[in-house]
């Protein structure tokens, strides 16, 4: 039970660094951008090369993250005991949220290396994906397919559960 709540907790670093870091990268990158009287300059060749490059890293990146996500959850949510579904999510969130945050901040360094606010543009679409992905505890359970009980045991007073409500609503009904 303990490993499993170090488990949680790695869950929720990786992705909040990931999230919150690319936010960051992004908030400084844009400032530097916009705010600073510092320019850096490259020829147009370079410049243009830095613009393609970022944009096929975006979209690629992107296209990673989404196919990954579409292929990963149905093979975690098969595995056999809540121990194997929740090890192999760490590691599903811990290599999608650190590998699109190092794709931001690649991105990021192309933008105020050419000095081109079009990529602030596909680190803003790279940012989007790491929320809309985002994995609280009611995206653990649809996503792994875990029942009440067993999420009750992973995270206690959290997790408010659906069958609880609607007995409620059941037995009130009953009184009436």
């Amino acid at each position: 039970m303990k490993n499993l709540e170090n488990e949680i907790k790695k869950i929720r670093r990786y992705s909040q660094t990931g999230l919150w870091g690319s936010v960051a990268m992004v908030i400084l990158a844009s400032f530097f951008l916009y705010a600073s009287p510092m320019r850096f300059t490259q020829t147009d060749h370079t410049s243009r090369w830095m613009l393609i490059a970022g944009s096929v890293l975006a979209v690629l990146a992107v296209s990673m993250a989404l196919l990954t996500i579409r292929k990963q959850i149905p093979r975690l949510r098969q595995a056999e005991s809540v121990e194997e579904k929740i090890v192999g999510y760490v590691s599903h969130i811990r290599s999608l949220y650190l590998t699109m945050f190092a794709v931001v901040v690649i991105i990021c360094l192309f933008m105020v290396l050419s000095n081109n606010n079009v990529l602030l543009m596909l680190a803003l679409v790279a940012t989007l994906t790491l929320f809309l992905a985002y994995p609280n505890i009611y995206r653990i359970k649809v996503e792994l397919g875990l029942a009440d009980e067993e999420m009750k045991q992973l995270f206690g007073d959290k997790y408010i559960s659906e069958n609880k409500e609607s007995k409620d609503d059941n037995s009130a009904d009953e009184a009436e």
